[in-house]
């Protein structure tokens, strides 16, 4: 009975994951013009400096560049979303954009909210029920990784102009080694939008055994000279700092001005001209009454102010300087039988079911990149390819703040077949019985209670509260009243994480209850 309950559950959710992908592999163009009050929406770069809770791949061995180069020993810090099945098929490599953290969503060891937080957790784009989400923080970035500000530890002091130049391509190769760490020899899927989708594009192209499906959003195949331009100004906005000291300002003071204008500039290209018309216009900024002088009076001023200000402290100069350096040389171009450079070429191996989105008011990334993306995968061979244009008026931080129209494309791509998620709910359902099986046959509640907690632990001290307490729900269904199981846990789970002994100290009270009259 189990057995077949847990089949009919896993054909249904197939069956709706098969509708609603069916209209996701239709979509087309979306060009109407809406009319509406844009929200004041700003995305989660970061968390006000709260980075902790991530892990740390270590490797005590040298990571060579592709130029030659090589730093001592390489770290990569990384957080984790739902769970590794055994198979290790499950996993999702979701690669962040320049300035973003590996905190691409909140979680029990850092509740602060993440960059991607709409996207990722149960039912969500990213399914933390079906699949296992990695993020990392970028090679060359300043949350954890190996970069600048990091201790070379050949001579004690951080790195700063002596951190070797690398490429995208480099940082795609540090998350797969992350990844052989990990165990993991395959992903279900590379994520990423900005430079991630930079990464995503290239780790289907270097990788293609590796990567079962990719999505890349709001990205490109090759930097064009005009998203250069627009890094080259920030560049110069912080070398020209007095304080930057060519790069080896880190015993000395920031160079924060420098910083602040970088990510003025960086703002501009960010979001759209007709977001900030809607939003902004020309009004003045809270209590200022008149023009005069040259301070910030419009309130676009006084917004571009802070998003520089709130910088400051928060994001290393020389990550900025050395990842959009890498930005800009970017290129998966291979020469063609002619040895002239051929994006077709470069892209000859990324044969697996493509996502591209791109968004039309997208300044530093113009849409046309996406969609040359998506041509040029075509042309190369790949008959798989999705490609959604989408019109929101967040221009390129659309990602971060448009999930209602980004996220169910990306859901249905993870989740559709070919290489979907069929196989995946399967061995939850097959997981499920045998689970209940187990658990039905035993004569103890103290020996349920420890079986639950030993299957969802897989082998660790502590489990989430909110995971224990659904499985009490579903394994004492019948003889305990839901509302008996929340009463428990709110009187006696205080913590997001509960060891054993804290659980088993649940059974007295839940036994307690089932002495009481239940009506289902």
């Amino acid at each position: 009975m189990l057995h077949h309950v847990a089949q009919q559950f896993c054909a249904s959710q197939v069956a709706k994951q098969a509708c609603r992908l069916h209209l996701t592999s239709r979509l087309r163009p979306y060009t109407a013009v809406r009319h509406f009050t844009v929200a004041a929406k700003e995305p989660e770069y970061h968390t006000g400096g709260n980075f902790e809770g991530h892990h740390l791949f270590h490797k005590d061995a040298p990571f060579v560049f592709r130029n030659g180069e090589q730093i001592s020993e390489l770290q990569i810090a990384y957080e984790t979303w739902g769970h590794l099945n055994a198979k290790k098929d499950n996993a999702i490599l979701l690669q962040c954009g320049m300035s973003a953290s590996s905190h691409a969503c909140s979680h029990s060891r850092n509740p602060a909210p993440g960059w991607w937080e709409e996207y990722i957790g149960p039912g969500r784009p990213l399914d933390t029920n079906l699949f296992f989400v990695i993020c990392t923080n970028n090679l060359g970035g300043c949350y954890g990784s190996s970069g600048p500000s990091s201790i070379n530890t050949k001579t004690g002091q951080r790195y700063g102009s002596s951190f070797p130049r690398f490429e995208v391509q480099d940082q795609v190769s540090a998350q797969f080694q992350l990844l052989d760490h990990l165990g993991i020899d395959q992903v279900h899927a590379c994520v990423g939008a900005s430079l991630g989708g930079m990464q995503s594009v290239c780790s289907a192209a270097l990788f293609p055994d590796r990567v079962g499906k990719f999505v890349t959003i709001s990205a490109c195949a090759k930097s064009f000279p005009g998203s250069m331009a627009f890094r080259h100004a920030q560049r110069q906005a912080i070398m020209s700092d007095p304080n930057w000291n060519g790069g080896d300002y880190y015993n000395g003071k920031l160079p924060a001005n420098g910083l602040r204008l970088a990510r003025q500039l960086g703002t501009i290209t960010y979001r759209s001209g007709l977001e900030w018309q809607q939003r902004f216009g020309q009004s003045l900024a809270k209590g200022v009454t008149k023009r005069e002088g040259l301070k910030n009076e419009f309130m676009i001023e006084n917004y571009l102010a802070h998003q520089g200000e709130k910088w400051v402290n928060a994001y290393d100069p020389n990550s900025l300087l050395w990842i959009s350096k890498a930005m800009d040389g970017f290129s998966l171009e291979k020469p063609d039988k002619d040895g002239s450079p051929s994006l077709i070429e470069g892209l000859k191996p990324a044969m697996m079911p493509a996502l591209v989105i791109g968004v039309q008011h997208d300044v530093l990334f113009p849409v046309w990149q996406q969609k040359e993306i998506a041509d040029t995968l075509r042309k190369a061979g790949n008959k798989r390819v999705v490609y959604y244009e989408l019109d929101s008026v967040y221009g390129h931080d659309s990602f971060l703040l448009d999930a209602v129209s980004i996220g169910p494309a990306v859901k249905g791509h993870l989740e559709q077949e070919p290489s979907g998620a069929r196989h995946i709910w399967e061995d939850l359902a097959s997981s499920a019985v045998g689970f209940l099986q187990a658990i039905s046959q035993r004569g103890s509640t103290a020996d349920s209670m420890r079986d639950i907690f030993r299957a969802l632990g897989n082998g660790e001290k502590e489990v989430e509260r909110d995971r224990l307490k659904a499985m009490v729900k579903l394994v004492w269904s019948g003889r305990v009243n839901e509302a008996a199981v929340d009463k428990a846990f709110e009187s006696l789970a205080k913590e997001p994480l509960m060891e054993l002994n804290d659980f088993m100290q649940m059974r007295q009270v839940l036994t307690e209850a089932m002495s009481d009259t239940y009506l289902p």
